[in-house]
């Protein structure tokens, strides 16, 4: 009988991108392809219902907004691991960061049943350059409610964009607000990681790395809110249940590692501030990226303010890349685990959104 046939057709219709020739999906390590109904394939339940099927579609919608991101190999940290490591340049993104691939599909998803629908979200700065953007593009309009502290590079992009700014206090008091106004007048809440359609466009950033490197077995993101991760775990264990996934969280705020090693949510009360802001946070109980977390996730790297300013001072003095502090996360925990045998190995850099003046602050 021919191997093919082995295939269920509407399976490997949703992994097309990451299919050899064959129509295989190649496991890292094993001797021969596995089919894409195997056994030891990570299968989607009821509680897990993300299908990589989703994220080929949302990455079919934003592909004309977006950029394929270069996956650059690294001479000396692949060096020093002893095993190839690559660096998924999302920090070129347009923008500077991943955060457009979900909201740029959630206002195309929105969109295409209310025309009129307008959006609102609460941020720090960076999910709300994102949402000023897909909404700029779309031709939506976008209410960012931010704190008075915010980043002024951060408030000037999203200002450049177009969009309604209101300052608060605080980045609670600022979602307290913007979850209120939404009520009252229809908008559409955007959370930067607690939405589906925010998860599906983070997980086109694994579509990519698969296609460029099919053969990975270790991936290293920094993890704020989880709705990145979540996304991408959907496709890379689906594809390879082998392949390493790495959370990396602050050291002071560790609240999703905390889960993770407990099995469950769990009251955090020691959570203090981090150089890394956009990693750094409470979340909430009700956590739609927690179960893929929870399925998916190997194990988390806790790294210091201090390991953080070295990684971003590596990188520009090795590639010229200057990463905001929750960029650099990811390479902060490939440092601190060599020399562990980690494989081919990709480092998402998440994003580049710090002031030149900022960074010199943080890592003088």
């Amino acid at each position: 009988m021919d191997q093919s046939s082995r295939f269920t057709p509407s399976i490997t219709l949703r992994f097309r991108f990451f299919q050899g020739r064959s129509g295989y999906v190649w496991i890292s390590g094993s001797a021969s392809p596995r089919p894409l109904n195997s056994p030891v394939m990570s299968a989607p339940t009821a509680e897990l219902e993300l299908l990589p099927s989703h994220l080929l579609a949302a990455r079919r919608g934003i592909a004309p907004y977006i950029r394929h991101t270069p996956l650059e190999p690294n001479a000396s940290l692949s060096k020093l691991a002893g095993s190839p490591v690559l660096l998924k340049l999302e920090n070129l993104q347009v923008t500077g960061s991943f955060k457009p691939r979900g909201s740029l599909h959630k206002v195309l998803s929105v969109r295409a049943s209310r025309p009129d629908a307008e959006f609102i979200a609460p941020t720090a700065g960076g999910h709300g350059i994102g949402l000023a953007y897909a909404a700029a593009t779309l031709g939506a309009k976008a209410h960012i409610y931010l704190p008075r502290s915010a980043d002024p590079d951060k408030l000037r992009m999203i200002q450049e964009y177009g969009a309604h700014l209101e300052y608060f206090d605080d980045v609670p008091q600022a979602r307290e607000a913007a979850r209120r106004v939404a009520s009252e007048r229809g908008y559409t809440f955007l959370s930067a990681y607690n939405d589906r359609h925010m998860m599906e466009g983070g997980g086109t950033v694994a579509l990519e790395i698969l296609e460029d490197c099919p053969h990975v077995e270790t991936v290293l993101v920094g993890v704020g809110g989880g709705g990145l991760l979540a996304g991408m775990s959907v496709a890379l264990k689906a594809a390879n249940p082998r392949i390493r996934l790495i959370g990396v969280q602050p050291e002071t705020s560790a609240v999703l590692a905390l889960w993770h090693r407990e099995g469950h949510p769990v009251d955090v009360q020691d959570v203090r501030p981090s150089i890394a802001e956009g990693i750094g946070a409470r979340v909430e109980r009700e956590l739609l990226p927690w179960p893929y977390l929870q399925r998916h996730v190997d194990e988390f790297v806790l790294v210091s303010d201090d390991e953080l300013r070295e990684a971003m001072r590596w990188c520009v003095a090795d590639t010229k890349y200057i990463l905001e502090p929750s960029a650099a996360a990811g390479l902060a925990a490939l440092r601190k685990l060599m020399p562990r045998p980690l494989g081919p190995t990709v480092v998402v850099l998440t994003g580049r959104n710090v002031s030149w003046r900022r960074f010199e602050e943080l890592v003088r």
